[in-house]
């Protein structure tokens, strides 16, 4: 039996392999430092010019960490990225970006396989960096495990909530008429303007992440563009979910899942994609406000 060299831990030479690439030297540091943290090994460390190269070397895992917009290299890169499918469910890339880089990052990743965040503060990195890892060393301790678990675990429980919510509101309705399922809402643009209004003022007179609801958010913003004939670029979306961004990507990738809304490309800008309804949505916001209208302003009776 051959022995392992002394220098070397067990627990590191077989923990999951990492592809880490970023321009900037110093993030690159601390992003190793925290994949070492909770359990991976970076394997190839270099800055993004080199990405495409060595992503056909053998690793679990790429973590990418986009500080500017290289233009169609960053795009090369987002698409080899893409293209790496996942295997068992897991996540097989994280992808750090900035606020201004949304747009763009998002229209090269459509896989959810792919995690995205954006701005990521350092909990919220270690949280996703525990995900994509998930060491399958057991019985092994290490300073900080225990707190890495516990970021992983509410990372773990907010995605399993939003696919439980939406999964719940997905569920198999009755078929909608095409004709109706086509409906622009245009005629209850007062009403959803109103409901808008009314949202936004609860955050004048009370803490706004009380009233956090990012889904229905969504679904209002995308129910007034459609009636405004407007279209939804993934920023300004997520600036709707009154979110952090990281968490409305995560809601919109999950309602994109679920069907509830579609991607739609840019015809004028290939780095963007836009989001709307997709016509189960418009036909159900439909049916919805059609109700609250009557509740609002009910019929005369004769």
């Amino acid at each position: 039996m051959r022995a392992e060299p002394v220098d070397i831990p067990y627990v590191f030479l077989h923990a999951p392999s990492v592809l880490l690439f970023g321009d900037e030297p110093q993030r690159r540091d601390l992003l190793a430092d925290a994949i070492a943290r909770v359990g991976g090994r970076v394997v190839a460390s270099g800055p993004l010019s080199v990405a495409c190269e060595r992503l056909d070397q053998r690793a679990a895992s790429v973590v990418v960490d986009i500080g500017t917009d290289e233009g169609a290299a960053l795009d090369d890169i987002l698409d080899r990225v893409n293209g790496l499918r996942t295997i068992g469910g897991r996540l097989s890339a994280l992808v750090f970006t900035p606020a201004d880089l949304i747009d763009i990052v998002v229209a090269r990743i459509d896989d959810p396989g792919v995690a995205i965040l954006v701005d990521a503060d350092a909990t919220e990195r270690d949280a996703a960096l525990s995900e994509l890892v998930i060491a399958p060393i057991a019985g092994v301790t290490e300073d900080g495990e225990a707190d890495n678990r516990r970021r992983l675990a509410q990372l773990s429980e907010e995605v399993g909530r939003i696919a439980r919510a939406l999964a719940a509101l997905s569920g198999d309705p009755a078929p909608a008429p095409v004709e109706a399922a086509a409906a622009p809402l245009v005629s209850h643009g007062p009403l959803v303007r109103t409901i808008l209004r009314l949202r936004r003022m609860r955050g004048q007179h009370f803490e706004p992440a009380l009233f956090a609801d990012p889904a229905w958010d969504i679904l209002l913003d995308l129910a007034s563009a459609r009636i405004e004939m407007r279209t939804v670029a993934v920023s300004s979306l997520c600036i709707a979910a009154a979110v952090p961004a990281t968490t409305a990507l995560r809601w919109i990738t999950q309602m994109t899942e679920q069907a509830l809304l579609v991607r739609r490309p840019d015809q004028h800008d290939g780095r963007r994609v836009f989001i709307d309804l997709s016509e189960g949505a418009a036909f159900a916001m439909e049916a919805y406000l059609g109700a609250a209208q009557r509740i609002l302003a009910p019929a005369d009776k004769a």
